[in-house]
């Protein structure tokens, strides 16, 4: 008798150990990436690798979806321990009642087997096989983790799968926000999913669910204490019979879909909850449709609004496309890398100011400049001969910026902008030469904003490591908040609602991208504007285009900058500054102010434009020692510019006073103070254009003359080219070889090049 207990035991045992070795059903299925703000509101999704809409479960649904269901379909879930009997009696009765199959008995344990086995033959074997696979589900999970698994992949018609998708799919919400009502028609629709064809179900459906909301009056489902917090009256009751059936799925949002792409490469089948504004996203959104209608006009079809928190660092909007657009909506434009234009140019001030090779209201030459055959020219084609560097930032004329980028260096400036984080810099820094300030190198609008958004965490924080001073970064800033805005906003100063920001634009060469960057004390906005294929076109400017972007986003922030406090004593120093050429003061500089910099050398020496300067008794002629009686009380300070910077700076300074001529008979002064060239450079090669027939065309050369009236007489290897006077200007057309380059003028100054023609 003991033996035959043993072995009974034994088989029990065996049988028992078998049946934890059964493999728990598990699901292998894709999910859809979803994003969502901080607040859950859906800011966009993709589709699952299958084509089903199946997001990430949450397991975050309300107490009303449980009840309808276990309403619905699992009466005693929580009593069962995965297979009801009770229900398969009353399954079979109903079924052999009806003459066809009406229910089938099963348990929200076995629909969760049921569908983790993908569309196995309901058959009786199969019924078999999910009571048994149903009971380990029952014995490795809780009831509320089977429940879970049950609500997140349940069909709901359609690519509708799973009830975080169903909720926003057909009632624009999520799992737990759904009323009474909405509660119970997703709680039917797993069991007739077509129910959802707004042509042939809504009535069926509503039947459904007015069927369930009454048997809930009356609920005889067994619940745990912790899921009867919400309650089910007669109000609640005659309520959710009033609301309507939906009429057909949703449009899921589209609001981030760029960063919903974005967010997929590194997140894919998850659910992110992103640090997107949904509020401030649906703005910037209708700010860019409202461009896009105007923009599209001219054939500019592309825009990326890009907007950071650079005090928590976290991206606040981001518009990589309009999705409206013609042509090129899907292409992300906050990513592609573009020609910079101009928007370059307040790192190089700044990198300049720690150098200690400017001074914020220093002059810089704001002339034609030619370097080995590359001619810059400033935007409007005009010079002011020269300029403080301030305004030059303000005006972004390019002349100033390249002399900038001479004196501090194209490998060093290559290198400050990979070290800020614009990978769009992939070549050596002599494949961009000094074109690399002006539009020659390629970055992308995400790099750039967030470039500038470590500058500005740097004014804050000393945890950000960037190659910039607080004090340069602060100037650098100060700068930018001097930019005329656009046409609609000219008048803002007027307002005192009106926010004072950091800002800078640029346009790449012919047209073909326009940038606008602003700073406030908390946000970076960056814009793009152009056509993703490249395609120029008239108007396409940084200031036209992107900057009423610009600022239709920054009003919707209302946010400024203020002045910053926080620079410490020991990073800046006072520098007293002539206040003419805004250098450090010389001892013949009568005028001088007080300003900031970076405690660093500074390396522009004093002021050379203030000399002292010797007459003769009339004061009407320069004399020098060696020819003429100086005496020491004979003299004047003037506030003198080079030959060319003259030229061009009388021409909107008409109280500038030149020099006075030198007396006759006593040149021995430098010639170059007399005159200069403004084309060609020393040393220059020079190619002869070709015109459309192949004929060779002129070279126009240039000199600026202190006195202009004077005859300036032109050779070119001895050979005569002509006199000039007024305007000095000679084309020339000359054979390939090498030259020597001569201007005299009637007093006997005389200047040369050495060039060669190609």
């Amino acid at each position: 008798m003991k033996r035959k207990y043993i072995i009974i035991l034994s088989v029990l045992f065996t049988v028992f150990v078998g049946f934890l070795c059964i493999p728990v059903p598990r699901f292998e299925t894709s999910f859809s990436t979803v994003v969502t703000d901080a607040n859950r509101n859906l800011l966009g999704a993709r589709v699952a690798d299958d084509g089903q809409w199946r997001f990430p479960a949450t397991n975050c649904y309300s107490e009303k979806y449980l009840r309808c269901v276990l309403e619905y379909e699992d009466k005693y879930f929580f009593l069962h321990p995965g297979f009801n009997p009770v229900s398969f009696v009353d399954a079979a009765v109903d079924n052999i009642k009806a003459g066809r199959v009406l229910r089938g008995g099963s348990t929200i344990t076995m629909q969760v087997v049921r569908l983790s086995r993908n569309g196995k033959p309901r058959t009786f074997k199969e019924k078999i096989i999910e009571v048994i696979l149903a009971m380990r589900l029952e014995m490795r999970h809780s009831k509320k983790e089977i429940f879970d698994l049950y609500a997140a992949h349940a069909p709901f018609g359609g690519n509708v799968v799973g009830i975080d998708a169903a909720a926003w799919r057909y009632f624009n919400t999520t799992p737990d926000r759904l009323t009474w009502s909405e509660a119970a028609t997703l709680a039917v629709l797993p069991n007739s999913p077509s129910l959802v064809n707004p042509s042939k179900g809504r009535d069926e459906l509503k039947r459904k669910r007015d069927a369930l909301l009454t048997s809930l009056c009356k609920s005889k489902s067994y619940l745990p204490e912790k899921f009867k917090k919400e309650t089910f009256d007669e109000e609640d009751f005659e309520l959710s019979l009033l609301e309507n059936i939906p009429p057909k799925p949703y449009d899921l949002p589209t609001l981030a879909f760029h960063f919903v792409c974005e967010t997929e490469k590194n997140h894919k089948g998850e659910n992110t909850v992103s640090s997107i504004n949904y509020e401030i996203q649906a703005k910037v959104n209708e700010i860019a449709k409202k461009h896009y209608n105007t923009n599209s006009a001219n054939g500019i079809e592309n825009i990326g609004v890009y907007i950071i928190d650079f005090q928590e660092q976290k991206t606040i909007a981001y518009i990589g496309n309009h999705l409206g657009a013609k042509d090129a909506a899907m292409v992300d434009m906050i990513k592609a890398q573009r020609s910079t234009g101009s928007i370059l140019k307040p790192f190089l001030y700044a990198a300049c100011l720690d150098a200690g090779l400017l001074l914020p209201t220093m002059i810089l030459p704001d002339v034609p400049i030619n370097l080995s055959g590359y001619t810059p020219q400033n935007y409007t084609g005009e010079y002011s001969g020269a300029v403080p560097a301030d305004i030059a930032l303000q005006k972004s004329l390019n002349t100033p910026f390249v002399h900038l980028l001479r004196q501090y260096s194209v490998p060093k400036f290559h290198h400050l902008l990979k070290e800020i984080g614009l990978s769009g810099i992939v070549f050596e820094p002599d494949h961009y030469g000094y074109s690399l300030i002006l539009g020659g190198a390629e970055a992308s609008l995400f790099d750039i904003v967030n470039a500038y958004g470590s500058m500005a965490k740097k004014l804050y924080s000393d945890s950000i490591d960037v190659p910039f001073s607080k004090t340069s970064i602060a100037l650098t800033f100060e700068a930018m908040c001097g930019l005329n805005r656009p046409n609609d906003q000219s008048g803002w100063r007027y307002f005192a609602s009106s926010k004072k920001i950091a800002w800078k634009t640029g346009t790449s060469f012919g047209f073909k991208d326009a940038w606008a960057v602003g700073i406030t004390n908390r946000y970076v906005v960056g814009v793009w504007c152009g056509n993703a294929d490249g395609e120029g076109r008239p108007g396409l400017t940084g200031s036209s285009v992107a900057a009423p972007v610009l600022f239709d986003v920054v009003n919707i922030l209302n946010d400024g900058v203020s002045a910053i406090e926080n620079i410490d004593e020991n990073e800046e120093m006072s520098v007293e500054v002539c206040a003419e050429s805004g250098m450090p003061k010389s001892q013949y500089c009568t005028e001088t102010m007080t300003i900031k910099m970076p405690k660093t050398e500074i390396m522009t020496g004093v002021c050379p434009y203030h000399k002292k300067v010797f007459l003769d008794k009339t004061h009407q002629y320069q004399v020098f020692p060696d020819c003429y009686n100086i005496d020491n009380e004979d003299f004047e300070i003037y506030y003198s510019l080079s030959p060319v910077m003259e030229w061009f700076y009388r021409k909107t300074n008409p109280l500038y006073r030149s020099l006075p001529p030198v007396m006759p008979g006593c040149n021995t002064e430098k010639q170059e103070s007399v005159m200069s060239f403004i084309y060609p450079e020393e040393s220059a090669t020079l190619i002869i254009p070709k015109g459309i027939k192949g004929d060779r065309q002129s070279i126009i050369f240039e000199i600026a003359h202190r006195n202009p009236k004077k005859r300036v007489y032109w050779t070119l290897n001895e050979k005569s080219l002509g006199v000039t006077s007024n305007i000095h200007q000679m084309p020339i057309n000359s054979e390939p070889g090498s030259y020597v380059l001569r201007c005299v003028d009637e007093d006997g100054n005389e200047i040369s090049r050495n060039i060669t023609i190609k």
